[in-house]
């Protein structure tokens, strides 16, 4: 029975001993109100932020160029990115046909920025381009790609149209200038039989063609401008009073295909003419101008109805 405690107190010695020769492993600990805590290293690749590559807007200005012949016109793209790190903007040519040769593209690059991102990275790079009549006629692509920090490849295009300005000074007007019966008028309606029918109205001469105008002294057409022309117009688009000319008078009976000569009014310093006729019976009434080597021809008509000669009494 001795023997069994002796032995008992010496496991019980030993494993003393053994605890208090381990404490001291434990005293050993880092104290971190001695020292700083330990550090994890950050890299860019641990960071929290996403790259999110993507191109924001192109815009290119402006979007239909004109190109005269002696001269040149100046397009923009203006191209915002986020989380780039590389562009590249070119603008190519149409493919086939077109006016003169010109160039095939021109490009821009952006230098890479090598720093890490630690949030979003906001971009905006522009180029111009000089078109001059040497360029193809046609549409035009603006083609954009961007190299993003998460690898992707963004592209991007737009189109622009490209015209060339053929306009050409027009030709001198050639052969007599056109010229018409304006507000003419036959009054009263209805008439009565025997009664006075007054016939009026204006004889206008062409005054501008184009830029062309005329000198109403000698009615020639000369380069210039007149106070009622204006510039780039293709067309007859004003008049002008044509004193001093004849204008006959004819009357076709209503059911006769036959005209018939009445009189000849003369037009006074303002183009205009009046003269009175009278009323037998229904039918139209004409004014017409003759012309010259100078002046074309025009004219004009009216239809008059004829009534009793007690219309209107009961």
């Amino acid at each position: 029975m001795v023997k069994r405690i002796t032995a008992t107190l010496a496991v019980a010695v030993m494993g003393a001993t053994a605890l208090a020769t381990a404490t001291p492993a434990f005293a050993d600990a880092p104290d971190d109100s001695r020292s700083p805590s330990p550090q994890v290293s950050q890299t860019p690749d641990a960071s929290f932020y996403r790259a999110d590559s993507r191109i924001v807007s192109v815009d290119v200005n402006p979007g239909t160029v004109v190109v005269r012949r002696h001269g040149s016109v100046r397009v923009t793209a203006t191209v915002r990115t986020k989380d780039v790190k590389d562009v590249t903007i070119d603008v190519v040519e149409p493919r086939g046909g077109g006016h003169g040769g010109g160039h095939g593209h021109w490009g821009a690059r952006k230098d890479d920025n090598p720093e890490r991102l630690r949030g979003p990275k906001w971009d905006t790079k522009s180029q111009s381009w000089d078109f001059d009549w040497s360029h193809k006629t046609g549409t035009w692509t603006v083609h954009v790609e961007a190299f993003g920090y998460d690898g992707k490849v963004i592209t991007a295009d737009r189109t622009i149209s490209v015209k060339h300005d053929d306009w050409q000074r027009p030709p001198a007007p050639q052969g007599p200038k056109a010229t018409r019966i304006n507000d003419f008028t036959a009054s009263p309606k209805p008439v009565r039989k025997g009664n006075r029918l007054n016939l009026q109205g204006r004889l206008d001469v062409a005054q501008c063609y184009s830029d062309w105008y005329y000198d109403w002294d000698d009615y020639t057409g000369r380069w210039g401008r007149g106070d009622d022309c204006r510039e780039g117009r293709g067309y007859w688009h004003d008049w002008h009073w044509l004193g001093g000319k004849d204008v006959d008078v004819y009357f076709q009976p209503q059911g006769s295909r036959r005209w018939k000569y009445v009189q000849t009014a003369e037009t006074d310093g303002s183009g205009r003419f009046a003269t009175k006729v009278r009323a037998t019976q229904s039918g139209t009434w004409a004014v017409r101008f003759d012309g010259d080597r100078r002046l074309k021809g025009s004219e004009a008509s009216a239809y008059v109805k004829v009534v009793g000669r007690g219309w209107g009494h009961r």
